[in-house]
This record gives structure tokens, C-alpha cells and sequence, in this order.
């Protein structure tokens, strides 16, 4: 009898360890939502000019480095982000409220309404610096367009 209870409670210890253990490796509902868009995007058409930033890398620590030039290795500059609000449209798009903090010596808070496109591939936003957007195009009023594609 002491043998079969030795066994049992082994069997259910060891079970317990495998399922805490597979659900310290599962990934928050929030990391989900930050790993949609994270990642490398550029837009080669900004090359060369002083703004916008030709590459962009949204880590999903918060944090967001942006680049003058395709193969930059130091970054232009370096700002702290926080996703607000999340929703799936429709036609299978995501959108996004990002607020983001720019460091010290340039103060401020943008925010931004981010489309991200069904297929992960091409990310566009609008930016303000007062209040979210309330679209995303390249004519939307109050605010500064930008496109960029997974790099």
C-alpha cells in the first residue's frame, strides 16, 4: 500500500511541475499584442532626408530605436512605448493607440494610431503630437503619415 501511495503522489507531483513548467513558457496576452508588431521595419524612400527615420525597430521591452539610414549601427535616437489599446478590424487589419515617451533632451509624449496589415507586413501610423489620430492616411489633417515595411 505504501508503494502504490509513493507512486500516486510522485505521478501527481510530477504532473504538477510539467504544467507549471508549460505555463511559465506561455506568453502573456500582452506580449502577444507587442510581438504583432515588433520587429524591423524601413521605408527606403526616407533615405537621405532628415525625417522620417528610414528604419525602425520595436523591441517588445517597450522600447523603440530608430535609424537615419538602412545600415546605420548606432541609432538616430530612442524612445519608450506603451500600446493603450489594441482591436482587429474587419478585414483582419490590427490598430493600435501607442503612446510613446521621448527621452530628456526632447521631451514630449506622440501618439500614434497604427494600422498593421492582416498579412504582418506593411505597418502605417499616424502620428500626433497632442491626441491619437482618428485615421491613418497620408491626407488625415493634424498629424504626420508614415508607411514602413517588415525589413
Amino acid at each position: 500500500m505504501k508503494i502504490k501511495t509513493f507512486v500516486s503522489i510522485s505521478i501527481l507531483v510530477l504532473a504538477v511541475m510539467v504544467i507549471a513548467g508549460s505555463c511559465a513558457t506561455m506568453k502573456s496576452p500582452d506580449k502577444m499584442v507587442y510581438e504583432r508588431f515588433c520587429g524591423t521595419w524601413v521605408n527606403t524612400e526616407y533615405e537621405g532626408k532628415d525625417e522620417p527615420s528610414v528604419k525602425l525597430i520595436y523591441n517588445p521591452d517597450g522600447t523603440m530605436t530608430y535609424y537615419s539610414h538602412l545600415h546605420d549601427t548606432s541609432t538616430y535616437g530612442r524612445v519608450s512605448y506603451t500600446v493603450e489599446k489594441r482591436w482587429t478590424d474587419s478585414e483582419g487589419n490590427s490598430w493600435y493607440h501607442i503612446k510613446e515617451t521621448w527621452p530628456i533632451e526632447t521631451t514630449g509624449t506622440g501618439y500614434l494610431l497604427v494600422k498593421l496589415d492582416k498579412y504582418n507586413t506593411i505597418l502605417e501610423y499616424n502620428y500626433s503630437g497632442t491626441d491619437y489620430p482618428a485615421e491613418v492616411g497620408p491626407k488625415v489633417k493634424l498629424s504626420d503619415y508614415r508607411i514602413y515595411y517588415r525589413y
